[in-house]
């Protein structure tokens, strides 16, 4: 009955109390800048400027998508989720920029027109949840113009082993040591790389690594908010957590991967 109810009201009212709006969340709103400032350094680096075309895959409401549209970028999203694209409709009015919003599973919104290349493409907190994770990045590589960035975010080993030990699980700590994917402590489904695994993967499609960053490691082993920290502490902040020291990178709850096509 909740199931039907809550079917309802995201038609008729465009509603859910409990939906988790990224885009309105104070903290993942200060997260994101993590994302967009290590995009943006690396755009203008490969000379990549407004207006270029950026697809960001598994947009959600917009958390990453509308400030990068914000900055001049003409930005499409896809998402699986057609409650989620109208909330990101919603927010970009109020932001006043515009979007393309693409409704479907990414794999297969790309191949409907695979002769679309973009000069960036941003698919965030989205891989590590798909089994099909080299096929989705493969796709992904394939929508990169020659000269463009592919910026995804992994969920990287160390993340997993910090949690297991947290909560005393030993045997749970030992299953994410001896493998790359599977279920973490009796959960769904998660993948996992250490640095090595990633290069790995990303040559073998064809790309070329120009970087790799830790996205959140000091709130999240902190355990500060953001949100509550005043702006003058959230710009220190923001400064620390982009300043990575040599063996570190992978220290984070995520890590942002930024490759561009070898030919």
């Amino acid at each position: 009955m909740q199931k039907v109810v809550k079917k309802i009201l995201r038609a008729v009212a465009d509603h859910d109390p409990d939906y988790y709006d990224m885009y309105g969340d104070p903290h993942e709103v200060w997260f994101a800048r993590l994302y967009t400032t290590r995009i943006l350094d690396h755009a203008a680096a490969a000379g990549i400027r407004p207006p270029a075309t950026l697809l960001e895959a598994g947009c959600q409401t917009g958390r990453l998508m509308i400030p990068l549209a914000q900055e001049g970028f003409r930005v499409t999203g896809i998402d699986t989720s057609g409650f989620a694209l109208r909330r990101a409709r919603k927010h970009a009015k109020e932001a006043d920029v515009e979007l393309t919003l693409l409704h479907g599973e990414v794999t297969e919104v790309l191949e409907r027109d695979p002769s679309t290349r973009y000069d960036v493409v941003v698919c965030a907190e989205v891989v590590y949840l798909a089994p099909n994770y080299r096929e989705m990045l493969a796709a992904l590589a394939r929508a990169v113009r020659p000269g463009g960035l592919l910026c995804v975010s992994h969920r990287p080993k160390f993340y997993y082993l910090y949690e297991a030990f947290r909560q005393y699980d030993l045997r749970a700590a030992a299953e994410v040591m001896r493998s790359s994917e599977g279920p973490f402590r009796d959960g769904g489904y998660f993948n996992w790389q250490t640095e090595e695994e990633l290069r790995a993967l990303y040559e073998s499609l064809g790309l070329r690594w120009l970087g790799m960053y830790p996205i959140d490691r000091l709130a999240w082993l902190t355990g500060v908010r953001p949100a509550q920290l005043t702006d003058e502490q959230r710009e220190q902040w923001l400064e620390l957590e982009r300043q990575v020291p040599r063996g570190t990178e992978t220290c984070g709850r995520y890590v942002l991967v930024i490759a561009t096509p070898s030919v």
